[in-house]
């Protein structure tokens, strides 16, 4: 059994699950439909994360390749297919929380792609350096479309502000 790729792998289990339960947990408290379904579509993609990071640790306890375990398919189509759209009717103050609500997501993926990066470099299995640079793309894909959702908003927030400031 290798102990580095399943101290990995388990360490990755649990900000898994952390990033599931935030995002079941802030989808009940945004109001804009589109960050809703974000987070909902994240929270889905999570469980999914969560599945695949358990099968993968059952065959490294069992002596099993982590490349025997097939990858949940991704849907990059979701990331693609959304549109910038005006916030319609929200409230200033509501906004701003589903701002906060953004970008801790996307400090959250970003996390998880470093993670999945960083240990995808310093792991010597090949079988795992793969798995964990798909992880990785996996977790860029996220954090980068919670990015141009950050910045579509904080476009719409600043204009119904009358102010944009120096960034």
């Amino acid at each position: 059994m290798n102990k580095g790729v399943l101290g990995i792998l388990k360490f990755a289990l649990s900000r898994e699950i952390e990033g599931m339960k935030f995002y079941q947990e802030k989808v009940r408290a945004v109001k804009d439909p589109d960050v809703k379904e974000v987070l909902e579509q994240l929270s889905e993609m999570e469980n999914g994360h969560v599945d695949y990071v358990k099968k993968l640790i059952e065959n490294v306890e069992k002596g099993k390749s982590v490349s025997e375990v097939k990858a949940p398919e991704q849907n990059p189509d979701f990331f693609k297919k959304r549109e910038t759209k005006e916030i319609v009717g929200g409230k200033v103050d509501e906004i701003a929380s589903e701002l906060s609500i953004l970008r801790m997501a996307y400090l959250i993926e970003d996390d998880f792609m470093h993670f999945y990066g960083d240990s995808a470099e310093k792991i010597e299995d090949v079988d795992a350096k793969n798995v964990f640079k798909m992880l990785s793309s996996w977790e860029k894909a996220h954090r980068d479309m919670l990015h141009s959702l950050y910045e579509e908003i904080s476009k719409q927030y600043w204009d119904e502000m009358g102010f944009t400031p120096l960034f």
